[in-house]
């Protein structure tokens, strides 16, 4: 190579990490030609989710399911983004230690016990049902004291859900599937015996992990992406979340290829399942630091391919319409969901003191296939639409292109 070659390429180099387009010896981004195409998105979609919920499985927080998931959420991001980085924060780990068990008059019955909630001793706890107004107890047969308490699936069969510790600590709470109400009210009929057990253990001074991606602007003002990259302990997440986060890569490739006015940040969440306490972690560094104010968009990303029709929650008019703009304009075959509730759901409810505008984005439409897998060990690989995927990152592609021109 000739000396004035040599000089002009490294004058560029210098320059280039000089602007902070690049970080100093970084390459130029080449995750976008990852996603130029329904096809590549279709291909990359099919990838991440074998290797996030088929190869790993559930990734809850604390767990090194998740550790392992979040090194290859990483990878992707680095592919284009020129700052990528952990967050880290610890909690308090709930971890089930055995097998739930719940047998009624000699039938065994699913349940799933409620994560953070609190087990039953070692040989588990005896009595007989009574009906609630929210579901059923297991009362002690003699003092009819209660001693645990069922919630009712809301779709099929049982699911995962959260509660947070109190003190004194709450009675032990499980879930039971749809199906098996009428089991349990022929027990409450019939005083049958019944028993149950779980036992649980909580972890302190565990490691929380959010990764974070970012695409510094031309200008100050900020979009952020959020959505939650942990799962529930029982399943591997596929469309809660891990489909609606691999959206969000696909969204940052694209933008990283092209360039942006706005600066753009990337947040993939852990514990969200579990108190939304990554998303809180990170609010409070961007507040701690004085940067929570240049946040002009927050938007949320959580279940996106339960249908193609996007549900979205803002109260901003604005956001509706370009939202309603955009499908037109592009000719997408799908009709969105808008309600008033506030933007600054889940996730995004730590960033309210930003003053941003907000922005929830569900879906609906296929929930007999999708919604019986919620918080459930099926929700795998195998019941994504891959459709619903290419609808999230068409509008909002076109979504982070016309805001960043406003």
């Amino acid at each position: 190579m000739k000396r004035s070659a040599f000089v002009s390429l490294a004058g560029t180099a210098t320059l280039l990490a000089l602007s902070g387009k690049y970080s100093a010896f970084a390459q130029p981004p080449t995750g976008g030609k990852l996603v130029n195409t329904p096809e590549k998105r279709q291909d990359y979609t099919r990838r991440l989710l074998k290797e996030l919920c088929t190869d790993i499985g559930p990734r809850p927080c604390g767990s090194e399911g998740f550790a392992r998931g979040a090194k290859i959420i990483r990878k992707e991001m680095e592919l284009s983004l020129p700052q990528v980085s952990y967050d880290r924060f610890e909690f308090e780990k709930w971890e089930l230690v055995s097998a739930p068990e719940f047998i009624l008059a000699g039938q065994r019955i699913e349940v799933v016990p409620v994560s953070g909630g609190n087990g039953t001793p070692e040989e588990g706890i005896k009595g007989v049902l009574k009906k609630t107004s929210t579901g059923f107890s297991l009362v002690d047969a003699l003092s009819g004291q209660t001693k645990v308490l069922f919630s009712i699936a809301p779709f099929s069969k049982a699911i995962t859900s959260y509660q947070s510790r109190t003190q004194p600590p709450a009675l032990p709470s499980f879930s039971i599937g749809k199906q098996d109400v009428p089991l349990l009210e022929r027990g409450v009929q019939n005083k049958a015996s019944a028993w149950i057990k779980a036992r649980v253990r909580f972890i302190p001074h565990t490691q929380g992990l959010n990764i974070i991606g970012r695409i510094p602007g031309k200008r100050k003002e900020e979009i952020i992406f959020l959505a939650h990259a942990d799962t529930v302990y029982s399943g591997p997440g596929a469309n809660d979340n891990t489909a609606s986060v691999i959206v969000m890569l696909m969204l940052a490739h694209a933008a990283a290829a092209r360039g942006c006015d706005h600066t753009l940040t990337f947040v993939a969440t852990d514990n969200e399942e579990f108190g939304l306490m990554g998303a809180n972690h990170y609010a409070e560094k961007r507040l701690s630091d004085n940067t929570m104010k240049n946040m002009r968009f927050v938007v949320n990303f959580d279940s996106l391919t339960y249908g193609p029709n996007l549900w979205i929650s803002s109260k901003q008019d604005d956001i509706k319409n370009l939202i309603r703009t955009i499908h037109k304009d592009l000719n997408i075959k799908s009709t969105p969901i808008f309600d008033d509730s506030d933007g600054f759901v889940m996730d995004s409810e730590p960033f309210r003191p930003s003053g941003a505008k907000a922005l929830h984005a569900n879906s609906r439409g296929y929930d007999e296939k999708t919604l019986p897998v919620y918080h459930r060990p099926d929700d795998n690989a195998n019941n994504v639409p891959l459709d619903c995927a290419e609808i999230g990152f068409l509008v909002f592609d076109e979504f982070i292109r016309r805001v960043d021109k406003m």
